[in-house]
């Protein structure tokens, strides 16, 4: 067999260039269709980057949806006491150092400090810093993200994803109380400076106890304060290792809270729901009277008299009592000793007491 060379290379026989060619024009065809239908379905990859991690994040073990029961504030206190606590040890979280620039710096102060007055505050001092050790903890997980304004508003621009529900029902437009709003920024300020809040532990959930959200049934129940009831994450998830993630060093952008107006027509198709309902009307309620008090109300009632004119002072009982007879003033040596201060009938058949204010 002989080979010719020439400077391309050795030559082709004619059945491979045609092997060759039927292979470029399905490659070709291959590719044109790839093309048209990218083009035809309009498809958006980094969009479905994007949807995937949204889907993940929704359906992530460590920060499921907020939804409750459907108990009354007396059952979810009852059954929430009967859940037992857990029993495996925890260990205090790592002190956290807020680094960052100065937008960032109060950025993540603003977002810490909403997240304590609207969540505790009516909790109490060892209440508010256990939410913001919460949130803390929540940002050195690599479940969560890596900020602290990214943990405060995550999934608030879902209808039932807000981890924190005061960012996504109005709270924001309520004017803050002026004395307790400062000692909030003051713990939150304390927890970024590298407090730690030891009694919560790594825990990374909590919730009211008069609520009984569905996902505490999967986590670890830890401790109470207050009214808030303290979880953890189960297994190697809630050990103190699993708390690595690092902080990002710039927090983003605050979001813009709802304006009073907004939350004012949200209040007033509330009122409107309720008095469509049937229960609530234009009238104030009828009160029954207390028979027993209507009774009593038609007694008579203990007449005091005072005499003034007479210097008498007069007890009866259901009916006025007949004046009293002016009296001859008797000389000061007439008078026994003490006989000015005597009390005496007004009359021999009349108990009704009389004391002259002058004379004997």
């Amino acid at each position: 067999m002989t080979i010719h060379l020439t400077a391309e290379g050795p030559r082709r026989s004619a059945a491979q260039w045609w092997a060759i060619g039927v292979f470029a024009v399905i490659a070709l065809g291959l590719l044109a269709a790839g093309l048209l239908a990218n083009v035809n379905r309009g498809i958006d990859f980094n969009r479905i980057r994007q949807m995937a991690r949204t889907t993940a994040q929704q359906q992530s073990p460590v920060a499921p949806l907020n939804l409750v029961k459907p108990l009354t504030p007396e059952e979810a206190v009852k059954e929430n006491q009967e859940r037992p606590f857990d029993a495996t040890p925890d260990t205090p979280a790592k002190q956290f150092k807020l680094k960052a620039d100065e937008t960032s710096r109060d950025r993540a102060l603003e977002c810490l400090t909403q997240a304590v007055y609207y969540e505790a505050a009516t909790e109490g001092a060892d209440g508010q810093r256990a939410v913001a050790q919460v949130i803390l903890n929540r940002m050195r997980h690599p479940g969560f993200p890596p900020t602290v304004c990214g943990v405060v508003y995550q999934g608030s621009e879902l209808p039932t994803g807000c981890q924190f529900t005061f960012t996504c029902d109005g709270s924001l437009a309520r004017t803050p109380i002026a004395a307790i709003w400062a000692r909030s920024k003051k713990i939150a300020s304390e927890a970024l400076a590298g407090h730690v809040f030891a009694p919560v532990g790594h825990a990374t959930h909590y919730h009211a106890d008069y609520v009984l959200p569905y996902w505490a049934d999967s986590l670890a129940k830890k401790i109470q304060i207050g009214h808030h009831i303290f979880y953890g994450l189960r297994g190697g998830l809630g050990t103190g290792n699993a708390f690595s993630q690092r902080y990002a060093g710039k927090e983003p952008d605050l979001p813009v809270p709802p304006s009073t107006a907004a939350v004012a027509v949200q209040a007033t198709d509330q009122a409107q729901e309720l008095l469509n309902s049937g229960l609530a009307g234009d009238k104030p309620p009828v009160v029954a009277a207390d028979a027993a008090g209507v009774a009593a109300a038609g007694e008579p009632k203990q007449v005091i008299l005072a005499d003034n004119s007479k210097g008498a002072l007069l007890i009866d009982g259901d009916k006025l009592p007949a004046p009293l007879q002016p009296r001859k003033k008797a000389a000061q040596d007439e008078c026994a000793a003490g006989s000015e201060k005597a009390m005496r009938p007004t009359a021999p058949t009349d108990m009704r007491a009389g004391a002259s204010a002058g004379g004997c």
